[in-house]
């Protein structure tokens, strides 16, 4: 794989034909959502060695890896709340505090047989993300678990990771795979996902809100199975 790396500003343009969605819980980057007991930790601490003098001593609110990876890329947050339940033989079910989408569930899976049967402790799950986005370059952004933001969840939830561009295709479900026989609420605003470009280029997010036929006409283009086996990689072919 040859990656991209745009000189030029890489614009991500995301959109919903949610009016709610679009206001309160938009697509916004990193920086906006510092984790709160981040914010809460003191830039250093005094220390008392044994001899009992004082010194200073900095903390994880220093850390260079943590302040570089919130200063780039852009955070997919949660837009209502969500209350899962799995059980011990492998089946599921939820609840939304509001439907966003009455033309397909707010989540859906994969089959064991498409995965390999190699996670038999776990269930895997899709939430079904209520924006599309487009970005024109083709660069790759990292598509992973925003694990800093979601530490209440570490327990029995992981967001998997991967690598995508928003040339070629527009959605951004999120995937995940749960323990079996838990019961949680994944809150509105929580920050499940953090997607960072392959490239130093300045990144520009704009939201849009559309029409519902404008957001099924971008549904269409991403969801038609023309063919039955390797539609991603020949969507590239016809792309190129």
């Amino acid at each position: 794989m040859i990656f991209k790396f745009p000189k030029k500003k890489i614009v991500l343009e995301c959109f919903t034909h949610n009016a709610a969605v679009h206001k309160f819980f938009p697509i916004t980057a990193a920086r906006h959502h510092l984790p709160k007991w981040f914010k809460k930790i003191p830039q250093e601490i005094t220390i008392v060695d044994d001899n009992g003098i004082e010194y200073p001593q900095p903390t994880f609110r220093r850390c260079d890896g943590f302040t570089r990876l919130f200063n780039n890329g852009w955070v997919l947050p949660m837009w209502c709340d969500m209350k899962i339940e799995t059980d011990e033989d492998g089946s599921w079910k939820y609840r939304v505090s509001d439907i966003v989408d009455n033309t397909s569930p707010a989540i859906w899976t994969h089959s064991e047989a498409q995965l390999g049967n190699n996670f038999p402790d776990h269930i895997h799950l899709k939430i079904n993300v209520p924006w599309y986005i487009r970005e024109k370059t083709g660069v790759y952004f990292h598509y992973s678990q925003n694990t800093w933001g979601i530490k209440e969840h570490w327990d029995y939830l992981t967001v998997v990771p991967g690598l995508i561009n928003y040339k070629n295709q527009s959605a951004a479900h999120i995937n995940m795979f749960l323990k079996r026989g838990i019961k949680f609420i994944i809150e509105h605003n929580t920050p499940l996902v953090h997607c960072i470009p392959l490239s130093e280029s300045k990144l520009e997010i704009k939201n849009y809100l559309v029409t519902q036929q404008e957001y099924k006409q971008l549904h269409s283009e991403n969801t038609f199975m023309f063919s039955f086996l390797g539609r991603y990689k020949k969507m590239l072919k016809l792309n190129e």
